[in-house]
């Protein structure tokens, strides 16, 4: 997971020319469908989406964890020495259940970080922006982890390198140019190597199923603005 690009790229127009084509697409009757709007969304806007999603998640772990048994990873010594993919069906799921724990334990922070989500994702948008693409498909991937595959718990000791992992990781699956992975680990306040432990981590939580098509951004997208 090495980063690509240099820190002084400012690698933009690819975020600007993906939101330029996606506002511009008409439905197939020849009207301007209802995406229009959605993806005439400023970064700024979505990144505030963002914050409010994940606000939410933190919100409701306890009660999610209670619910469903969702890890935080906080209850799991164990380690594992290899990371394995394992499809559906195949029949690993103690194994998947082990690994997915230890996977989850390495968002973890030791205590409470200082700063507030909202001020943590402001810095990285004011060092390194990012499209509102990437800020939409980032909250897809978390809410998707903790509400639907049910497999990590979103609490005030992770959200943030959580959060971080899945801006990297929506950067590289969306964009053609990235940040440098120096550039996005110091704004991070994370070492290089962290960061990529935690690119690593999260790609497994996600079971590697990371594409998203314009049809998921816009509905990810309408569910945020109805929070």
């Amino acid at each position: 997971m090495n980063g690509g690009g240099s820190a002084e790229d400012e690698p933009r127009g690819t975020s600007e020319d993906t939101n330029q084509q996606s506002s511009g697409t008409q439905s197939g009757n020849g009207s301007t469908d209802d995406s229009t709007d959605v993806f005439e969304m400023t970064p700024d806007t979505a990144l505030g989406l963002l914050c409010v999603a994940m606000d939410k998640l933190t919100a409701n772990s306890c009660i999610q964890a209670a619910r469903s048994g969702i890890s935080s990873g906080e209850d799991t010594p164990t380690q594992v020495t290899e990371l394995h993919f394992s499809p559906a069906g195949e029949g690993h799921l103690g194994h998947d259940s082990i690994q997915q724990s230890v996977l989850s334990k390495r968002f973890l922070s030791k205590r409470e970080p200082p700063i507030t989500l909202k001020e943590y994702l402001t810095r990285l948008h004011r060092y390194c922006p990012m499209s509102t693409g990437v800020y939409l498909a980032t909250s897809l991937y978390i809410t998707r982890m903790a509400n639907v595959d049910r497999i990590i718990s979103v609490n005030r000791k992770n959200i943030h390198r959580l959060v971080l992992a899945g801006l990297r990781v929506a950067m590289k699956t969306l964009e053609d140019l990235s940040y440098s992975h120096q550039r996005v680990a110091k704004v991070g306040g994370v070492g290089e190597r962290e960061l990529s432990r935690l690119e690593i981590s999260f790609c497994f939580l996600a079971d590697f199923e990371l594409r998203v098509d314009r049809e998921m951004l816009i509905e990810q997208a309408k569910l945020l603005q109805e929070l």
